[in-house]
């Protein structure tokens, strides 16, 4: 009989498999090839192939360095069903997820995209340790606001050090290079709003 543990690790198998078939698809209707999208993503061409054929989970600074390069919400690539509507209601304990086994940061999409999307919405966990990711910053076209609720998260922006507590608001532009991390002992937590846009 399934254990509660290897049935919730076989959803996530399932999602990242429909995960790395929407950024195929995505890639190919934007008539890309993986060299091309590489160069515009700022990834190399074998990371990319490796993520479509499901032997490589992608990173949040990843995952939205190819969205942004294939003008795409970064809750396309786990949409389910037929396509979002023009409005959400998410009660309580609802919102999807994002839990991959062994990482550091868990995501809550407490808002997911509308109809031609601008903006999306996470309520970001993270251990000690966790960070936005081991490559590059974090770089795409919009804006962004982070919300601390618990603990504390240290954002390193041009240089300069951001601490974010309990309601403080960092807001930024997304093509500014940047990256996060939870130094300290216990959980951190943090909204982040996500605005994508083609403008600066």
């Amino acid at each position: 009989m399934p254990t509660r543990q290897s049935a919730h690790d076989e959803r996530i198998r399932v999602s990242i498999q429909k995960a790395a078939e929407r950024f195929r698809r995505a890639r190919e209707e934007a008539g890309l090839t993986l060299r091309e999208l590489g160069e515009q993503a700022g990834l190399a061409p074998s990371t990319i192939q490796k993520i479509e054929n499901s032997k490589l989970m992608p990173s949040l600074t990843v995952c939205i360095r190819l969205a942004d390069a294939l003008n795409r919400s970064l809750a396309y690539f786990a949409e389910e069903g037929n396509g979002p509507p023009d409005v959400r209601f998410t009660a309580k304990g609802a919102a999807r997820v994002t839990d991959v086994k062994g990482s550091p940061v868990v995501m809550e999409h407490v808002a997911e995209p509308l109809i031609n999307p601008k903006m999306e919405g996470f309520l970001v966990r993270v251990a000690p340790g966790g960070k936005s990711g081991l490559e590059e910053p974090i770089i795409y076209r919009g804006e962004e606001v982070a919300i601390g609720v618990k603990g504390r998260i240290r954002f390193e922006i041009r240089g300069q050090e951001y601490v974010l507590r309990p309601g403080d608001v960092l807001h930024l532009k997304g093509d500014i290079a940047h990256r996060w991390e939870n130094r300290g002992p216990g959980e951190a937590l943090m909204y982040m709003i996500c605005a994508f846009t083609h403008e600066r």
